[in-house]
């Protein structure tokens, strides 16, 4: 058996399964991985879901375009421009996706391996006990009967700074940030989301170039397309190699270290 952590989707139907054939994919003892945005911007989104659904030993983490998608299909947000969401707002198992999706964790840690799995990236303030606590605050929301209101107020940059005593909606939205949108910050763990590029703006740095809490435990994670992959960091790996952006989808197999790159396809735009 091995496991293999895909990086952002992002409904790239083609080339998620280019990507299982190149590594040998056996379905039936290998596990699959997913680090957030499954869906949006690329073109089959519909299909992708089902692959990743019918696969017996798979495990995804929530990104910022899956939550999007949900406060789409809840009608507490419009589509954006770039979006692609149509194919999956029109299927016929539209509530059964959004059903399972809303049933998806914010962050996926495995004992036995001692490694945690998040779309974006977990702030260098907060240990994996506390992380796990925080992602559970929102996962307990996104699953409850109150969940359209929490994706009604999920979006904004606002508060950026962590304190304990923080409550409700604000609390909510900068947990949700951290683990789904978040790039830079300062030691402190302020976030700075403007940014996308590799280019650090001024006070703040990678999340994962501040020490770690814990320099044992792996982190997986997504999100950032700009760096391609790259974290000079034994801790951090990303796998988010901008498939959608016309680059590579990649594959890092946990059990040999090992990755596994298809090109994108040609694309008319």
């Amino acid at each position: 058996m091995s496991t293999y952590v895909i990086g952002d989707v992002q409904g790239c139907y083609q080339e998620l399964q280019a990507l299982l054939a190149a590594v040998r994919f056996d379905p039936e003892v290998d596990a699959a991985w997913f680090v957030g945005d499954l869906i949006n911007r690329g073109p089959d989104n519909l299909a992708t879901l089902q692959l990743i659904r019918s696969l017996p030993h798979s495990q995804v983490v929530l990104g910022n375009h899956d939550l999007h998608f949900l406060a789409v299909a809840a009608g507490c947000q419009t589509a954006k421009k770039g979006d692609t969401l149509s194919d999956l707002l029109t299927a016929p198992e539209l509530p059964q996706i959004i059903d399972w999706l809303r049933q998806q964790p914010l962050l996926h840690y495995v004992p036995d391996l001692h490694c945690a799995m998040v779309h974006a990236g977990v702030p260098p303030i907060w240990s994996l006990t506390t992380a796990l606590a925080r992602a559970d605050e929102v996962q307990r929301v996104l699953r409850g009967p109150d969940y359209i209101a929490f994706l009604s107020e999920m979006y904004g940059n606002e508060p950026s700074t962590w304190t304990d005593d923080l409550a409700g909606v604000a609390r909510l939205r900068l947990i949700t940030n951290y683990f789904t949108r978040m790039r830079y910050c300062s030691r402190q763990g302020d976030l700075e989301l403007q940014h996308k590029t590799d280019i650090a703006p001024t006070g703040y740095a990678p999340w994962f170039s501040y020490p770690p809490r814990d320099p044992t435990l792996q982190i997986l994670f997504g999100h950032w397309a700009a760096i391609n992959g790259e974290t000079d960091s034994s801790w951090a790996k990303a796998l988010d190699t901008g498939c959608v952006w016309g680059r590579t989808l990649t594959a890092l197999c946990l059990e040999d270290g090992r990755r596994t790159q298809v090109p994108a396809q040609a694309r008319m735009h």
